[in-house]
């Protein structure tokens, strides 16, 4: 993504739906914790 100078936002996008995708396969949930620190990480909607 960073060789593509894809937006980080994108790439975030890209990840919560892979996350949901395992989280239907295994039956767990992702934490509002994670998903947060994820976030946190990059200034979305700022």
């Amino acid at each position: 993504a960073l060789e593509r100078q894809i937006p980080h936002e994108m790439v975030l996008l890209d990840l919560y739906e892979a996350l949901s995708s395992l989280d239907e396969l295994t039956g767990e949930v992702v934490t509002e914790d994670i998903l947060d620190r994820i976030f946190s990480t990059f200034c979305i909607g700022k």
